[in-house]
């Protein structure tokens, strides 16, 4: 929701390595009366959060977890009086049962990996076969290097993950070994099936089998990779609050969070985001409001922002302009910092403005930034005024430790009460201005999970 941050991606990843732009440090005063603290209750989100994360693997997309998920959402909206839409949508669901990556020589031990998405299985014995160091893995990278019934090693950097384990390919290896180049794990999506299966590593394991290579050390390891990809559907689903029948305009505003999740509880990415979008679906479900406000929960968000690309393409071109915003929750209940983005650094968005003027009259430190890793980057793309409500760092990212115990009720609560106020704001209003970027906005990486487009 990233993940880890760019899933800012996809942050769409693993140990976090977060650049934040301004930060804005809070004097601690009452609440202005403008932000108000409403009737919004952690331990309501908490609960949903409880049956969402119930198990291991709880909501992969595709998988009945997520169908299973989805079907209560929509028994919620409807018992919440909005008028609900199933947005289903064809998908190609992956199941990683376990990797293993077992370096022979020049000695023996075992290296922690992470299987890409969409990697094919090695056979049952696993690939066992000489390491070749090919660099960034251009095509260029190749040419010198011999490949051919060898795994390719690869560091992460300029071109996608689907085309450097392709190019691998290609130059005749059989299997590909990529690693980061940031500080912590890469676990990463290739968006489609490759020709061979990829894992990958740590930047620290990655540089040190490239400097066995490089020190003139024969390099070789077991590889092993046993996944699933089915055919099946992932489905957005839609709730709308209907505008007061006095509204002086029917525009939209829309409130998203991903509800599916990676091969792990998920509590935080994103049980958190989608509960909390719940509990504030419930607050305003009563509420006279000035325009629409639909609630999307997407499904596919951890295999590239699949449901919300395929939700902002479905809109006809009036549609979208009678969008004013959207605006997005992503892992909000581990952490002490609220993260207020965009997608770009030049983006102008009165949403991520207003959302950081009401982070400040509620006293919560937050930070500005950008990300295009979850569900608010395609409606950017589309010309939709964005703000991406994240809270940082969670070190229990993506892995079997995002579980019910570390979230944090009071984080739910002020994440609940931010986006409620915003929403108040902006559809009790008949017109919204236009927002001037954040000044000094640097994008955050590590946060979410890597996508295809990312390098």
């Amino acid at each position: 929701m990233k993940i880890k941050t760019f899933k800012v991606g996809m942050s769409l990843l693993l140990s976090s390595v977060v650049v934040f732009g301004t930060a804005f440090t809070l004097p601690q005063a009452s609440v202005p009366a403008k932000a108000k603290q409403q009737n919004i209750s952690g331990d309501r989100i908490y609960r949903d959060i409880a049956w969402m994360s119930n198990r291991d693997n709880a909501r992969v997309a595709g998988t009945e977890g997520e169908h299973r998920t989805a079907a209560a959402i929509a028994k919620r909206f409807r018992e919440l009086g909005l008028d609900v839409k199933i947005q289903k949508f064809p998908f190609k669901t992956f199941i990683s049962h376990g990797q293993e990556l077992t370096l022979l020589s020049p000695e023996n031990k075992t290296i922690e990996a992470k299987t890409f998405t969409y990697s094919p299985s090695t056979p049952e014995q696993g690939l066992s076969a000489e390491v070749a160091y090919a660099g960034l893995g251009k095509p260029e990278d190749f040419a010198g290097v011999d490949v051919k019934g060898k795994i390719a090693l690869i560091q992460r950097g300029d071109l996608t993950f689907y085309e450097k384990v392709q190019n691998a390919a290609k130059a005749g290896a059989i299997g590909a070994i990529l690693y980061n180049n940031v500080s912590g794990a890469l676990n990463g999506t290739l968006g489609q099936e490759t020709d061979i299966p990829a894992i990958g590593l740590s930047d620290v394991d990655g540089k040190q089998l490239q400097e066995l290579i490089a020190a003139g050390k024969r390099v070789s390891v077991t590889m092993k990779v046993k996944t699933e990809i089915l055919d099946t559907y992932s489905q957005n689903v839609i709730g709308t609050l209907k505008a007061s029948k006095k509204a002086s305009t029917k525009k939209t505003l829309i409130l998203g969070a991903h509800y599916d999740g990676v091969d792990t509880p998920a509590a935080n990415d994103n049980a958190s985001g989608t509960s909390t979008m719940l509990e504030v679906a419930r607050a305003l479900s009563h509420k006279k409001l000035n325009m629409n406000v639909k609630f999307i929960a997407f499904g596919a968000e951890e295999a590239g922002l699949v449901g919300s690309e395929y939700y902002v393409q479905s809109l006809q071109d009036k549609d979208k302009a009678n969008i004013v915003g959207m605006v997005n929750m992503d892992m909000v209940g581990v952490g002490d910092t609220f993260n207020i983005l965009t997608a770009s650094p030049d983006a102008k968005s009165f949403v991520a403005d207003h959302a950081a003027k009401l982070a400040d009259e509620l006293n919560l430190p937050y930070e500005r930034g950008y990300s295009t890793r979850s569900d608010h980057a395609p409606f950017e793309d589309a010309g939709i005024p964005v703000a991406f409500v994240h809270v940082s760092e969670d070190p229990y990212y993506h892995s079997d430790e995002d579980t019910l115990d570390k979230i944090q009720k009071d984080m739910l609560k002020k994440s609940g009460t931010l986006v409620v106020n915003l929403i108040k704001e902006i559809a009790g209003k008949p017109k919204q201005p236009v927002g001037k970027p954040a000044h000094g906005m640097k994008e955050i990486r590590g946060l979410k999970h890597e996508f295809p487009a990312a390098k």
